[in-house]
């Protein structure tokens, strides 16, 4: 319980921090922004606090490392975003006896918009989608004690008669902490190239980010307890802290309470970030849940399922 309380306050120092009171300059200034959105309904119950998580079939999206360890297995998971815009991810895994190698989809589509002249006189409506495709590899290397990850991913956008495409990669590695059932992870996402833009003489940036954080089994809870913390950094906005923790109930029945100052800042004061999720695990399968609330935009939902094969 020591080590449980400590790796808190840890948390709690750097949240400490002087508040952010201007937008960061580089704000709104990337491209592909759909691939900052969480994946999974897992991760986002915890917050978005995934880079030392392992053996999950939603870590490829946040430390591609984190797939060591899963089983044959594939998941598929939907979320209602804010508006009328939807997401939906899908990934598969495939290990063998040295590495496990993913395959996973990513799409967000924004729905139908009005299209209008100059003049405001409507002109019928529009459509807007992304789509990711990801080739995840994991292998652990180093007598077992380091797992190196890396992502593939080919990445299109289109809005209405405009397309755009990407290739890049992500990195991503995890170690055993010094204490027993502590797992350091860190990753460095969305470095790659634009091949094509929306236009001849204009290509978007790609929204890097750097992420690190750890996760933790601690021994002696009253309820057998999982917690997860993450710092991140990326290259558009002010760096920003996630973090939660899972709590194992009763047959097979987990509650995710988690937060992220991704939209407060380091000290926001608005409970913004604020997180809540469920997973239910019956043999071979897995079913999560996870809410969150943008005030005085809408609230967000993801449901995902995941079985073995």
């Amino acid at each position: 319980m020591l080590r449980f309380a400590t790796l808190f306050a840890l948390s709690a120092l750097l949240i400490d921090i002087e508040p952010v009171t201007a937008i960061n300059e580089n704000a709104g200034t990337t491209g592909f922004n759909f691939l900052k959105i969480g994946v999974g309904a897992r991760a986002n119950g915890l917050g978005g606090a995934f880079t030392g998580v392992s053996g999950d079939l939603e870590a490829p999206a946040w430390n591609p490392a984190g797939l060591l360890g899963v089983k044959r297995s594939a998941t598929v998971s939907v979320t209602r975003y804010l508006i009328d815009t939807q997401a939906g991810y899908l990934s598969v895994a495939l290990p063998n006896e040295r590495r496990t190698i993913g395959i996973s989809f990513n799409y967000f589509t924004y729905g139908d918009m009005q299209r209008t002249d100059e003049d405001g006189q409507e002109l019928g409506t529009f459509s807007a989608s992304d789509v990711a495709a990801t080739v995840t590899v994991a292998q652990r290397m180093w007598n077992n004690r380091l797992t190196l990850g890396l992502n593939f991913k080919a990445v299109y956008s289109s809005i209405d008669q405009f397309t755009s495409d990407a290739y890049m990669v992500d990195l991503g590695a995890q170690v055993p902490g010094p204490l027993e059932g502590l797992i350091l992870g860190a990753s460095l996402a969305n470095l790659g190239t634009v091949r094509s833009g929306y236009t001849d003489n204009f290509e978007d940036s790609l929204p890097v980010v750097f992420r690190v954080g750890f996760s933790h089994r601690p021994a002696h809870t009253p309820l057998p307890m999982f917690i997860v913390a993450d710092f991140n950094l990326p290259n558009d906005n002010d760096p920003y802290l996630s973090f939660g923790a899972e709590i194992s109930v009763a047959g097979g029945l987990y509650l995710r309470p988690g937060y992220s100052l991704q939209q407060t800042g380091l000290q926001g004061e608005d409970a913004l970030g604020l997180t809540a999720g469920a997973g239910f695990v019956m043999e071979k399968y897995r079913l999560d849940y996870a809410y969150n609330s943008y005030q005085d935009l809408d609230e967000v939902h993801r449901i995902s399922l995941s079985s073995a094969f």
